[in-house]
């Protein structure tokens, strides 16, 4: 596993085979953890830099962050929280790499995951993204996919649509041996093709949280490559090490909805937003009459969730 020499950012002109881009934010414990994993599994022979990016962090959590050796990771420390597909991007401009693998900090590898997807990359010239099998703290199988938001997935459901377009929606919750092409994998481990990466333009960092991996998988179907779920390289994934605050829930479903109608818009257009809304807007209802949702989540989807009311902005209130 090569790695950087010191604990400032590689350099573009710096080429490795692999970089691997881990963000932190207020959970440091997690990062250290994903970092001990990466070389555990991780050949030391392999052409790999693994990258720490700091989202703004709070000061112990940053003093923390401070004791990865300089001979494990390269930090950075942004002084502003630049959400998810911000930070990830911060760290991957600081390398330059034939495979990226943007890796939540709540993760830990099973297997040499790197190995694994790199070998399949390069088996496969027509796959631009993929992702690895997940397992939750109690090593339960979870979802490492999943499907584009649609108005037809969201008044049919999967299972209905399955009957029509079975390739468009494999089963979720299926424990599969071989790799299967799916629509849109996990944002907490993508492993995309750099030159793929670099073409796209990127994870849009428009998006502050969610959704980013729904819009960069549209972007690689479009431009004509594939997405698979690999399931012999294997991954734990907590879930949440950032977002567990009560306080927090009410404005991350805020950030989803807002991450969702800026998708809608820019793939499906402005009335189909609009409509996707309203129907987001019953179910709201519902569920807020039935005590599960607050009625103030329901008038900001009605607004539209503006994007005044992002975390992005509100970062110093």
């Amino acid at each position: 596993m090569r790695l950087p020499k010191s604990g400032t950012p590689v350099r573009m002109t710096a080429r490795t085979k692999i970089g691997v881009i881990v963000l932190n934010y207020n959970s440091a414990g997690y990062t250290l953890r994903c970092i001990q994993s990466l070389r555990r599994y991780t050949s030391a022979s392999a052409d790999v830099t693994v990258v720490v990016v700091d989202n703004n962090s709070a000061p112990d959590d940053r003093k923390q962050m401070a004791t990865i050796p300089q001979s494990t990771a390269a930090c950075m420390w942004s002084e502003r929280n630049l959400g998810f597909a911000g930070g990830m991007m911060l760290g991957a401009r600081s390398v330059q790499a034939d495979y990226y693998f943007f890796l939540n900090n709540d993760c830990e590898l099973l297997n040499d995951v790197l190995s694994i997807l790199t070998q399949f990359m390069e088996a496969h010239a027509d796959a631009a993204l993929c992702s690895a099998s997940m397992f939750d703290a109690d090593d339960q199988p979870r979802s490492s996919f999943g499907y584009f938001p649609s108005l037809a997935l969201a008044c049919f459901g999967a299972g209905v649509l399955r009957l029509f377009q079975p390739r468009r929606y494999p089963r979720r919750r299926r424990l599969y041996r071989t790799p299967v092409e799916v629509p849109v994998v996990t944002g907490a481990a993508l492993f995309v093709r750099g030159t793929v990466l670099w073409q796209l333009g990127g994870l849009d960092t428009a998006y502050f949280l969610y959704c980013e991996e729904e819009d960069f998988a549209w972007r690689v179907h479009a431009a004509g490559h594939r997405v698979y779920h690999v399931p012999q390289a294997r991954i734990r994934h907590i879930g949440g090490a950032s977002s567990k605050r009560p306080e927090l829930q009410l404005a991350l479903q805020r950030e989803y909805y807002i991450s969702l109608f800026r998708y809608l818009r820019r793939h499906h257009g402005a009335a189909y937003s609009f409509v996707f809304r309203i129907l987001v807007a019953a179910k709201i209802l519902r569920r807020a009459v039935l005590g599960g949702k607050p009625f103030g989540l329901l008038g900001f989807v009605l607004r539209g969730a503006p994007e005044d009311r992002s975390l992005r902005y509100r970062q110093n209130e």
